[in-house]
């Protein structure tokens, strides 16, 4: 006789979201900063990062739901694993070498590639599927976070970028909801961007857009003013990333047409974010370059593996812009 899950509670789902936010944004942020402090990454000649970029990545991130709405999954696919492959080439290439970050990022797209086709029919196969998502996700996002904040993006252009998501995930999420479409129907594909867990019958996540915005904000805080900012940083995303996130369903109704439970979560911290770093911007004057972190206190001495003539950081250049 087969086994009929009765649904749960919206108290149940709530603080079962807050378990998983708090404890996926937490290892995440926290991995990103370990690895913003400990590493140095090789950056591409590409200049540093300023407010035609930010607009730039906007308008790119507008059109990508568009894009999947239309796409076959199979070039989703061939493009998400472009994507994944790529950031975490460029993060651990240096920290475990060319062949080992190869075959790692091999086993883990395989992996999880195998896992969408074979073992969705379970509650272990979805767990087991959202696990190897975790991993992706959370070490793609440490490394594209520092890639960023590393060549050049600072703390004021950080801010914009929360705040234009913020915009974004209003419109998408509620005026013209194509998010619950793209999450309803690319979940149980190869690589979906999501962090998470499956408990029962139901999924519980976060996007790899969100934990990249959280990451961001937290290294650009501790680059831009060192420790006092990053633990402001922390408590800002734990309780509007995780917290007020997982509980703002009690006060209003965001239950798509299939009954998941989609929450605009960057048009609750963009503004929070950006109010923080206007805060942090007349309390403690100018943000300081990435240069002038290298040459301060807080920079710890970058430990890289199998690169010894990059244990000591190396001066930023000085073209790099301080915010004003």
């Amino acid at each position: 006789m087969p086994t009929i899950t009765e649904p749960i509670s919206l108290l149940q789902q709530t603080l079962t979201e807050f378990g998983v936010l708090v404890v996926g944004v937490t290892l995440v942020i926290t991995g990103a900063l370990l690895y913003f402090r400990r590493v140095r990454i090789e950056r591409p000649p590409i200049g540093t990062f300023n407010g035609r970029d930010i607009v730039i990545l906007l308008l790119f991130i507008s059109v990508l739901p568009f894009l999947y709405g239309y796409l076959p999954y199979w070039i989703i696919t061939c493009l998400l694993i472009l994507t994944f492959a790529s950031a975490l080439y460029i993060g651990y290439h240096q920290v475990l070498g060319p062949g080992w970050t190869w075959l790692g990022i091999g086993l883990l797209i395989g992996f999880n590639y195998w896992t969408s086709h074979h073992l969705m029919g379970t509650t272990a196969g979805w767990q087991l599927w959202w696990a190897e998502l975790t991993i992706l996700v959370g070490l793609g996002a440490i490394s594209v976070s520092n890639l960023y904040v590393q060549g050049g993006m600072r703390l004021q252009l950080v801010a914009w970028l929360a705040l234009g998501l913020a915009v974004y995930d209003i419109i998408f999420a509620t005026l013209l909801p194509l998010t619950d479409q793209l999450v309803a129907g690319y979940l149980a594909h190869p690589l979906d961007p999501l962090l998470g867990m499956r408990f029962g019958i139901d999924n519980y996540g976060v996007g790899l857009g969100d934990l990249l915005v959280y990451s961001l904000f937290l290294i650009a805080c501790y680059k831009a003013y060192g420790a006092k900012a990053a633990r402001i940083a922390y408590a800002l995303i734990l309780v509007m990333g995780a917290f007020v996130t997982a509980f703002i369903p009690f006060l209003g109704n965001f239950v798509d047409t299939q009954l998941d439970l989609l929450i605009p979560s960057q048009a609750l911290f963009g503004p929070a974010a950006f109010v923080c770093y206007l805060w942090m911007k007349r309390k403690w004057g100018p943000e300081r370059t990435m240069g002038q972190y290298l040459a301060s206190v807080d920079a710890a001495p970058a430990v890289v593996p199998g690169t010894p003539a990059r244990l000591a950081p190396a001066p930023e250049p000085a073209s790099e812009p301080a915010s004003v």
